[in-house]
Order: structure tokens, then C-alpha cells, then sequence
């Protein structure tokens, strides 16, 4: 069983030592039966409808781009996530251990990001890096770590 640090850990470090490559976009496309799946074509090409586009590195393998996509998939899910105190309840009763944990995966991803930043990048991938440098260190104020 993988960490989220360690599921983190690859693509950081593939960011970090490949050069700033363009973009590329991949596709989550929701088939006419209900199922959805990422793709690298056209969701029309795929005979799908279009459930999200999400603008990745190019010289990445599919699997890590795919990674990337989830992630975004899941930060806009977050945010369109209504507020509600059962969370809030569920965040204050959860274990310590396993909140201790999610800290030290979220102080290492942040360290991560900060020695990223301090390569050369592109603009637009200066920006991914603070934006989710910036994602991380607001969920160790909701932890409260």
C-alpha cells in the first residue's frame, strides 16, 4: 500500500528534473452506458461525452497524467462540495494517528514543491507549483497541524 506521499513523490520528482514541457490535454470521457474513462483522444472519437478536460505535462506517461487528472477531479469536487458541519464533526472525531500522518505526507509535499520552485520552469508551471503548494498548506490549517 502506497502513502499519499509516496503517490505524490514520482511525478514531483519527474516535474523536477524534466525541462518545462508543453502542455498536453487528456480527457475524462463518460461512455453511453455510464461508465467514464481518461483518454488521450477526442471524447467524441471515443464515442463518449465529455465529462472533463485537464491540461497536463506532455512528456509524461499516460498512467501519471491520468494521476494529475484525478487530483484535479478531485480539488473541483471539493470545491463545489457544500460546507456542512457532519464534515467539519467528522474532521475533529478522526484519528490522530492517522491525522499525524496526513501532516508529515502534507510538510513533505510542501518541501517537495518549495525545492521544485527553485528549478527552472515555465511560467504556467511556476504557477501549478504555488497553486498547489497552496492547496497543500490550507489542508494543514483545516488539520490544524
Amino acid at each position: 500500500m502506497t502513502s499519499p506521499f509516496t503517490r505524490w513523490l514520482f511525478p514531483a520528482l519527474l516535474l523536477m528534473v524534466a525541462p518545462a514541457a508543453p502542455a498536453a490535454t487528456i480527457y475524462l470521457c463518460k461512455s453511453y452506458s455510464g461508465g467514464t474513462f481518461w483518454s488521450s483522444a477526442t471524447c467524441s472519437q471515443q464515442q463518449a461525452t465529455i465529462d472533463r478536460m485537464v491540461s497536463v505535462p506532455d512528456g509524461m506517461p499516460f498512467d501519471q497524467q491520468v494521476h494529475l487528472g484525478e487530483q484535479a477531479r478531485e480539488a473541483g469536487r471539493r470545491l463545489v462540495e457544500p460546507a456542512s458541519t457532519s464534515r467539519t464533526n467528522t474532521l475533529q472525531t478522526s484519528n490522530t494517528a492517522g491525522k499525524t500522518v496526513e501532516c508529515e505526507a502534507l510538510a513533505g509535499q510542501i518541501q517537495g514543491l518549495e525545492a521544485m520552485s527553485r528549478q527552472p520552469h515555465s511560467g504556467s508551471q511556476q504557477d501549478w507549483i504555488t497553486a498547489e503548494k497552496r492547496k497543500a498548506r490550507d489542508q494543514q490549517f483545516r488539520l490544524r497541524c
